[in-house]
C-alpha cells in the first residue's frame, strides 16, 4: 500500500496537521508523519538549491552572481530563468510515495481518523486542498480485524 502526494502539496498538508489542536497518540503519530514530510520537502530544497547553482550566472571565481532586491532581500541571478523555472516545476510535480509497511501502518490509520473526522469548515481554496487530502488518504484501505 502506498500514499502518493505530489512534492508541491507536502509543505500545505503539513501545515494544515501541524495546525490541528491534538492530544496524547494522535499528536505523536502526526508528529511522525510531518516529519516524513519534512524529509522530503528538505530533499526538495537541496535538489531546488543545486538547480539554483546550475542555472546561476556565475563570476571569474565559478560562484553564483547575487544581487539585492528593494527590500534588501538577496537573490541569485539566473542565466536561464526559463529553463531554471522549468526544472523547479518538474521537481514540484514530482510524485512522492510513502509505502505504509507494517510500522506506518497504525500512524497512517490514525492520520487518516484525524483528517476525516476534523471539526473545521472549509472554503475555497482550503476546501479543494482538504478534498485533495482526503482522496489521498482514501487511496489507502486497511482490512479490519474482525
Amino acid at each position: 500500500m502506498i500514499l502518493v502526494f505530489k512534492n508541491y502539496e507536502l509543505k500545505a498538508f503539513g501545515d494544515f496537521l501541524y495546525e490541528l489542536s491534538l492530544k496524547g497518540k494522535d499528536s505523536r503519530m502526526r508528529s511522525r508523519f510531518i516529519s516524513i514530510l519534512e524529509t522530503q520537502l528538505q530533499l526538495i530544497s537541496t535538489e531546488r538549491d543545486i538547480l539554483l547553482q546550475d542555472y546561476a550566472k556565475k563570476d571569474e571565481n565559478g560562484e553564483p552572481i547575487r544581487d539585492k532586491d528593494e527590500e534588501g532581500q538577496e537573490f541569485v541571478i539566473l542565466e536561464d530563468s526559463f529553463s531554471f523555472n522549468l526544472e523547479v516545476s518538474k521537481l514540484m510535480g514530482e510524485e512522492f510515495i510513502i509505502e505504509v509497511k507494517n510500522e506506518k501502518v497504525e500512524m497512517v490509520k490514525t492520520i487518516q481518523r484525524i483528517v476525516f473526522y476534523v471539526d473545521k469548515e472549509f472554503s475555497g481554496l482550503e476546501a479543494e486542498r482538504y478534498n485533495r487530502f482526503c482522496d489521498i488518504l482514501e487511496s489507502v484501505s486497511f482490512e479490519e480485524n474482525v
